[in-house]
């Protein structure tokens, strides 16, 4: 059996190899529909509006031209993921030792079940795949979100150990760096901002949104944290990071915006060079990759304390239980031995990564959502992922929630005193 380490990166491996070949495919144009070829059912893409030949209007939906037959091939490989990880959402929904052995274990029955499905779905239906792509767009958000809550956390964290350090060696030396690295961010943000305005064009009106929004938004959060209406004076340093973190993303929804009127990354003929399709493609998949590792580290943290404390044992309390001391005694080493290797195998602790296994989930439901620009057919004449009018729009709110979700964590604590927010 694995270690969660190595299960870790084993299931970081599988979400990225999926991912760039969800990717190839995409941008192949390959959709990985064996049940047509075989007259099974229809044809991927059908551009026949008058209904006597498209069937079901809901794929048509997702997919209403040749350039976006690649969309089916990704659908397929996330919704074969999706299908993965909720199972292994349920085998470890529980906390016992059982659920310990389906994450960490069974490795050849995981690889025989994930190509048994994927071969079914090859065969499965587009209305099938239609469905699929309308509930992936209501899950995969859960990741922006998750990934924003992390993202704040992590400000926090930050920031509340580099004050640490500074009160343990009585000096202000980190304090100081802190404040070097407000200075430069802010100072960068701002500078970012200023030629978004002067590079996109401001004729525009969703540019000059963007752009507008950001910079308040970042500036207000910023003279909250310094006066009395944060609930702890000095979280400057997390603002920055807040501001900087939303500029980005503000980056990302002007270059997301599918008119090359307003989006100067675009071609005018509305594609992208050879060289931004290899780079769109790289990035996709070493996002995919990263966040998985990533996330998937930090949720099994989590995941540990939790059944740490259920148990009713502190993590080092925990860690100290995984010792085993074996003890050989004079004469009887053979039997000896064979008892300790028994404890060693049998010292499992009972523990569930049922919210590991959903995290996992909703990136292979984002990964779907990213290459196909949300399911909306007009991303697909473009030749650079996450790009069209459903991903701007996106972007864009997700850098609104990001910065009202930081505000609302610099004043809740004072506008509800009596609750813990820790």
């Amino acid at each position: 059996m694995a270690t969660k380490g190595i299960a870790n990166l084993v299931y970081v491996v599988l979400q990225l190899t999926f991912a760039i070949l969800a990717v190839s495919l995409r941008y192949g144009g390959v959709d990985l529909n064996i049940g047509a070829d075989v007259g099974i059912h229809g044809v991927s893409v059908c551009t026949n509006t008058n209904g006597t030949t498209c069937g079901n209007a809901l794929s048509f939906t997702i997919c209403n031209h040749d350039k976006c037959a690649g969309y089916w091939a990704v659908y397929r490989i996330s919704c074969t993921l999706a299908i993965f990880f909720l199972l292994m959402m349920i085998l470890t929904a529980c906390t016992c030792k059982g659920s310990v052995h389906a994450h960490q274990g069974y490795w050849f029955a995981k690889a025989v079940f994930l190509v048994g499905v994927l071969a079914a779905i090859l065969f499965a239906p587009n209305d099938m795949l239609a469905v699929y792509a309308w509930i992936a767009r209501f899950i995969a958000p859960l990741f922006l979100v998750y990934q924003m809550v992390c993202y704040i956390d992590f400000g926090y964290r930050a920031n509340k150990m580099l004050r640490d350090k500074d009160v343990e060696n009585g000096t202000w030396r980190w304090r100081y760096l802190m404040l070097l690295i407000c200075v430069v961010l802010i100072t960068g943000s701002i500078t970012c901002l200023g030629l978004m305005y002067h590079y996109y064009p401001p004729s525009c009106a969703f540019n000059v949104l963007a752009c507008t929004t950001t910079l308040l938004l970042g500036l207000l959060n910023i003279a909250i944290s310094i006066s009395r209406l944060s609930h702890e004076e000095g979280n400057i340093f997390v603002s920055s990071l807040i501001f900087a973190y939303t500029t980005y993303l503000c980056y990302s929804t002007l270059s997301a915006m599918p008119e090359p009127m307003c989006n100067i990354s675009m071609s005018p003929d509305g594609s992208s060079e050879t060289s931004s399709l290899v780079l769109s493609c790289a990035i996709a998949g070493l996002t995919v990759g990263y966040f998985a590792y990533r996330m998937g580290s930090k949720q099994l943290r989590r995941d540990s304390m939790g059944s740490n404390m259920m148990s009713g044992k502190s993590p080092e309390e925990a860690g100290d239980a995984t010792d085993v001391v074996t003890v050989q005694v004079e004469g009887d080493g053979g039997k000896a031995e064979g008892e300790a290797g028994k404890a060693e195998g049998d010292d499992v602790e009972a523990e569930n990564f049922l919210t590991y296994h959903f995290v996992m989930l909703i990136i292979a439901v984002y990964t779907s959502m990213m290459l196909t620009d949300w399911g909306t057919p007009a991303a697909a004449q473009n030749q650079k992922y996450n790009l069209g009018y459903a991903s701007a729009w996106l972007q864009m709110s997700a850098n609104w929630v990001c910065s009202l979700l930081y505000m609302w964590t610099l004043v809740a604590p004072k506008l509800f005193p009596n609750r813990d927010f820790s």
